[in-house]
């Protein structure tokens, strides 16, 4: 798996003032974004099996614990192409094949790719069970690898794909003001279903 950056860091979380054609193009990009996990989480349990089929992940398996295994384990890994790097490249192609990448950006579309990969490779080494597909309305958040492209927070709005929707901010309110005065790594947009509406924070 990729390596997380492990420097201290906290959330803030900001109401979006949508508009009903916001909402409309925010849903569309959820259900787009879960086709896409989806798509992603197929292929990479396709990878998993094919790999776990073969002769030499059986051997490796036999072998015990050190050095050796540890790079026969890596090596299935990138014949098989079980890897994170390669399910983001599988996601773009999918994404750049139908309409899903008239919602998604590239960043969003990878993060959506690491997401399925991860949850197929804790299942993998045993640390997690096996993931389920998402069915519609099951995948509500979205994020983003950095605040310099794709979901972004500028000066008081989101941004995103032609999107400019206002963030509601109680200036009142010193932990968001200092949140906001803090580098921010990286954006995520959340939708909750709240007295049958959908909001976005």
């Amino acid at each position: 798996m990729a390596k997380r950056d492990t420097t201290p860091s906290f959330v803030v979380e900001l109401r979006l003032q949508t508009s009903p054609s916001d909402v409309r193009v925010l849903n569309k990009a959820m259900e787009a974004a879960r086709m896409l996990y989806n798509a992603c989480l197929q292929e990479s349990l396709k990878r998993l099996s094919l790999m776990r089929q073969s002769k030499a992940y059986r051997s490796a398996l036999r072998m015990p614990k050190g050095p050796e295994r540890t790079a026969a384990f890596k090596a299935l890994r990138e014949h098989f192409q079980f890897k994170d790097s390669a399910i983001q490249s599988y996601g773009i192609r999918t994404k750049n094949a139908c309409h899903i990448g008239d919602h998604l950006d590239t960043h969003v579309t990878q993060k959506v790719a690491t997401r399925a990969f991860e949850a197929t490779a804790r299942y993998a080494v045993g640390t997690g069970g096996r993931p389920r597909f998402k069915r519609s309305g099951w995948l509500n958040s979205l994020e983003s690898k950095t605040n310099a492209s794709g979901i972004r927070y500028r000066d008081g709005f989101m941004l995103w794909r032609g999107l400019q929707v206002p963030c509601i901010i109680d200036p009142k309110d010193e932990v968001v003001a200092h949140g906001l005065n803090r580098p921010i790594k990286y954006c995520r947009l959340v939708r909750r279903l709240i007295r049958g509406e959908h909001k976005f924070y």
